[in-house]
């Protein structure tokens, strides 16, 4: 069986759905959207976590934020920064299904349950994917499977095996917590290799680790699993009273600096089907959603022309390059030895996050960090240079 549209988009996160959003709302085109899962709201990897440039940049409705507040508390194993920075946390199944809604008010069709399983190629273009029970050609294809990249590592578009790996793994509860900011806690004896969280919410609230694996390794204590480390910090810390644990939301990321192939032959990634999320603190949903929107503007001029080549698609990357590239690298630096810190460093990484100017805060927010921000932030150790060659990969 073979069905054929204008463009068929593979994966329905945050990315791939917002992309679909785009084309609908501004085309005519003939755009299907697959997604493995039996719904959308199935999709429980994402935290909900996010700011104003989500909600504001792409007219989130307000009816999926679960709660919002003024301020962002930074935790070292014993410093604490209150920090003005307004955030907000998403009921992550009804903002997926909402960003459906609205793509299918326009016109594109969402077909949930169906898996693709790789692209198909003719004369070295992509006209379209395999799924498990039928052929789907489309002008244009849009790789938004998420960090296992389908369709990218088939064809080759990224390196999977330079990025490092994590997990992260949250409770959404109901209950008490004594705070009205969002929370992130560095302190490897809570998440050895990564950091926790707390997002407040109007009823619930989510309590959640991650961690980086490689730094896990060199600062863990014991072999527990993630879920304990959680269940652990769940149940010590005195500022909350858990009632009773509503959902689970799990889920794995291969991460690099971003810099990566975005398009080819009648293709374009976005999202973490070819490593979108920041380097520094691990946020996914915005700029998956940036890289949508990004994609999408060139798509649509490249359908329009009738010309889906590399060549032409090669803008999107070149944009997303020119407007991450340099910063997001520094960050990726910046990243891996944040998480490789000892208590000492975490603790004054925090305070040194407190000396920053409201226009600071906001560049940190933006991840626009200039280099004497980093440089102020970090807190260097003369056993830090052992680190260097590691690190330098992430220059090239």
């Amino acid at each position: 069986m073979m069905t054929a549209y204008d463009v068929v988009v593979a994966g329905g996160g945050p990315a791939g759905l917002q992309f679909a959003r785009e084309l609908g709302a501004r085309t005519d085109y003939a755009v299907c959207l697959l997604e493995a899962n039996p719904s959308l709201t199935d999709n429980d990897k994402s935290t909900g976590g996010t700011f104003e440039q989500v909600i504001d940049g792409f007219d989130v409705d307000e009816s999926v934020v679960m709660g919002d507040s003024e301020h962002v508390v930074f935790e070292g194993p014993t410093a604490r920064e209150r920090l003005a920075i307004q955030n907000y946390v998403l009921d992550f199944p009804a903002f997926l299904d909402w960003l459906g809604e609205e793509a299918a008010s326009n016109g594109v069709e969402i077909r949930t349950g169906e898996r693709v399983t790789g692209p198909i190629v003719e004369n070295g273009a992509v006209v379209g994917v395999e799924t498990t029970d039928e052929r789907v050609r489309g002008r244009l294809t849009v790789d938004a499977t998420g960090e296992t990249g389908v369709l990218t590592t088939e064809l080759g578009m990224w390196n999977r095996e330079r990025g490092q790996r994590g997990i992260g793994k949250e409770f959404e509860v109901s209950g008490t917590f004594d705070s009205d900011a969002m929370v992130f806690r560095f302190d490897h004896e809570v998440a050895p290799g990564g950091y926790a969280w707390v997002f407040p919410g109007d009823n619930r609230f989510k309590v959640g680790v991650c961690w980086v694996n490689d730094f896990h390794d060199r600062h863990a204590p014991d072999d527990r699993s993630i879920d304990a480390y959680l269940r652990s910090w769940l149940n010590r810390d005195d500022r909350w009273r858990v009632d009773e644990i509503h959902a689970t939301h799990a889920g794995a990321v291969v991460s690099d600096n971003s810099i990566n192939q975005r398009a080819a032959d009648g293709l374009v990634a976005v999202g973490d089907a070819v490593s979108s999320i920041n380097p520094l603190f691990g946020e996914g949903i915005r700029p998956g959603m940036e890289s949508a929107r990004m994609a999408a503007d060139v798509a649509i001029e490249a359908l329009g022309a009738g010309d889906c080549s590399r060549d032409r698609l090669a803008a999107y990357e070149r944009r997303w390059n020119a407007e991450k590239g340099d910063e997001w690298r520094l960050q990726r630096i910046v990243g891996e030895l944040l998480y490789d810190f000892d208590a000492g460093q975490q603790d004054a990484f925090v305070r040194s996050s407190g000396t920053f100017s409201q226009a600071g805060l906001d560049r940190l927010q933006r991840y626009e960090l200039t280099l004497a921000d980093l440089l102020r932030l970090y807190p260097a150790r003369a056993s830090d240079l052992s680190k260097l060659p590691r690190v330098a990969r992430h220059l090239s």
